[in-house]
């Protein structure tokens, strides 16, 4: 700190002077001459602390340079001692933030020049001190708050040449020119950035050389930045880089520094919360978010013109904004500021085979869509005649989802969607096997009608179909069926006819016998295998025989309801095969055939043998019979007191294990 007695003024309040600039990295080369006028009247002792400004054009950069004086052992003598003496700020009173460069092209502003712009901001770094009007020097008359002004530029030159190494040939271009501060200085409404006087009452005459254009701004609170201002040079195109020095006044205003404040936020992303990035808060604040993505910064210096950026994102992850500007912290209160990031999400394949339940055949031609869990389907593959699939470019983020299949050969029950999960960039393998049972095996009755309008007896004659090989591969292999027996119901109306006989149309091979009391309109008939003796084949099983009641015209529509209640199929000359049964269900239950039965399982993740011919279940699902047939044959429970009860536990774990494994193959809880 240095006293100014000289200059013989009086001085009220205390006033801080910092000299500013900046430097280009690139800039090895001594400064020329200061292309304003030369040996301006600036003291000496205010040379030697300004802040450096380099400035390259070819960069787009500029780099500040704070003096190294130390505020210390100016500034605190003062305010101890209450003397009004002037104070010469260094980097620890003040910094200098640039940002915004822009370059123009060659004549776009004035002809043959290059401008040269961009925003500077002024951090005032003291804690219980205002940045105000300067006492000295002394601002244009209606003029206030902090001022800033260059007051030296240097060009970097170079000579230039042409060198040579080996086939190659690198041209060095000359640099010189001439730099001025453009009219960007000081076009606010509270200064018109003209040529100004800062150190004697003269003004600015045509031979003066300590006229410099400016830029104010207004105060400077404790711990604050300053409001973005524009500011800018005029160039020769031959110029690469220059320096400019720049001087800041202003007085120091005790004040009451207000209370900080807090900045908050989250930090989010299309695959997460993002750990580990830096927010940064101008005045030199800075946090880092949490594994939940957020992040709270204490202790901020409240105030306006504060700028909240992040750095330090996970690779191949970019912010949509990655700064935001002119924010105002307020006093014990938050400002919250949420950053939107962008990665790129690792994606895997997804693959697997689709087999039959029953065979282990493999299903081709089938179509499989992969959708990621809260995303959209990705495209269909299909699967090879190996029965396999593979989607890739399946989002590893999140490592979850489901896969649906289509085009299922008849009769396979869809049991999708099925899920996927744990998937990473190695891939995911997801095997789907599903359940195809054998279409059913029908075995079609005919009826042919024949009458005798003498007697007018008209005669149904009922034949049955067995068809040839295969039949039905659960009940004798590739061989055709062959019928054991068939229960027949006959509904008719006594209105038209009544019945009067029956005759066998197969006595060598079926008994007929009635079943329970017939009634008017009602005739149940059951045709048993004689003798164990079987039928394949098609062919007439029994001829019901009606005569028509009074007053019926021999032309007449006659209408006898047949149906099939039971029907045994024999296997291998035996009869105790069936392909159907009879359950009586209670009240307040219901039935299901086989197919039912098996796709009430799947739904429940039960795995199915394709033996299951039917199921009885309260109508609440409260509880469920599922009936199979196993062809063992007559079991005799004449050891039912010396049964292995440890036996029949393990063999039931021994199933529940082989069921477990069905289910986590198909993907099952």
């Amino acid at each position: 700190m240095q006293r100014l007695s000289t200059l013989g003024r009086r001085v009220a309040a205390m006033t801080a002077l910092a000299f500013i600039g900046a430097c280009a990295e690139q800039s090895t080369s001594a400064p020329v001459a200061p292309v304003l006028p030369s040996a301006p009247a600036i003291p000496s002792q205010y040379r030697g602390a300004a802040f450096l400004m380099d400035v390259s054009a070819t960069k787009r950069t500029v780099k500040i340079t704070s003096p190294s004086a130390s505020i210390n052992a100016r500034l605190n003598p003062n305010l101890l001692s209450g003397d009004a003496n002037y104070s010469l700020l260094g980097g620890d009173a003040i910094e200098l933030i640039t940002s915004n460069f822009q370059a123009g092209a060659v004549g776009a502003v004035e002809p043959g020049k290059v401008l040269i712009t961009f925003d500077l901001q002024i951090l005032n770094k003291l804690d219980g001190y205002q940045l105000t009007t300067p006492t000295f020097p002394t601002p244009p008359s209606g003029v206030t708050g902090v001022q800033a002004f260059p007051f030296e530029i240097s060009v970097t030159t170079t000579s230039g040449g042409v060198g040579s190494n080996g086939n190659e040939v690198v041209v060095t271009s000359p640099r010189f020119g001439v730099v001025v501060p453009s009219s960007d200085w000081g076009n606010l409404p509270i200064g018109d950035g003209n040529f100004h006087n800062f150190f004697n009452d003269v003004g600015c005459t045509a031979t003066a050389n300590d006229c410099f254009r400016y830029e104010p701004f207004a105060p400077i609170a404790p711990l604050n930045t300053s409001a973005s201002q524009r500011v800018g040079f005029i160039i020769d195109p031959t110029v690469g880089d220059f320096r400019a020095k720049i001087i800041v006044a202003a007085d120091l205003a005790p004040t009451v520094t207000a209370a900080p404040g807090t900045v908050a936020g989250t930090v989010s992303s299309n695959i997460g919360p993002i750990t580990g990035a830096t927010i940064n808060v101008s005045g030199g604040f800075s946090g880092s978010s949490s594994a939940a993505g957020a992040y709270s910064i204490t202790g901020v210096a409240s105030g306006p013109n504060k700028t909240v950026s992040i750095t330090n994102l996970p690779a191949d992850c970019s912010a949509a904004q990655s700064s935001f500007t002119n924010q105002t912290v307020p006093a014990a209160g938050t400002l919250t500021v949420n950053f939107a990031v962008t990665c790129a999400v690792p994606t895997g394949a997804v693959l697997g085979t689709i087999t039959k339940q029953q065979d282990g055949t493999a299903l081709s031609g089938v179509s499989v869509v992969v959708t990621p869990q809260g995303q959209a389907a990705l495209g269909a593959v299909t699967t090879a005649a190996n029965g396999g699939f593979s989607r890739s470019g399946v989002p590893t983020i999140p490592a979850n989802g489901a896969i649906t299949l289509s085009g299922l050969p008849n009769g396979c029950i869809n049991a999708g969607p099925y899920t996927y999960s744990g998937h990473t960039t190695a891939g995911t393998t997801r095997n789907i096997v599903v359940d195809c049972p054998p279409a059913p095996v029908t075995y079609p009755l005919t009826g042919a009608w024949t009458y005798n309008s003498a007697t007018r007896v008209a005669s149904l004659t009922i034949s049955i179909d067995m068809g040839s090989a295969p039949g039905n591969p659960l009940v004798n292999g590739t061989n055709a069926d062959s019928l054991a027996g068939i229960t027949l119901g006959f509904g008719y109306s006594t209105a038209q006819i009544t019945t009067v006989g029956r005759s066998n149309q197969q006595a060598d091979f079926f008994d007929i016998s009635v079943l329970g009391t017939p009634t008017p309109g009602n005739s149940t008939l059951a045709s048993a295998s004689s003798g164990g003796l079987l039928l394949g084949g098609s062919f007439a099983l029994v001829r019901m025989n009606f005569t028509l009641a009074a007053g019926v015209a021999s032309g007449a529509s006659v209408n006898v309801a047949t149906t099939v209640s039971q029907a045994l199929v024999g296997l291998g000359g035996a009869t105790n095969a069936t392909s159907s049964f009879t359950v009586n269900v209670p009240e307040g239950a219901m039935f299901a055939d086989g197919a039912g039965a098996r796709k009430y399982l799947e739904l429940n993740h039960n795995p199915t043998n394709g033996e299951e011919l039917g199921m009885v279940a309260a109508e609440d699902l409260s509880w469920f019979v599922i009936f199979d047939f196993s062809d063992i044959g007559y079991v005799k429970d004449d050891d039912k007191d010396e049964i292995d009860a440890d036996a029949i536990l393990k063999s039931l774990r021994e199933g529940t294990q082989e069921a477990n494994k069905i289910r986590q193959q198909r993907g099952w809880d």
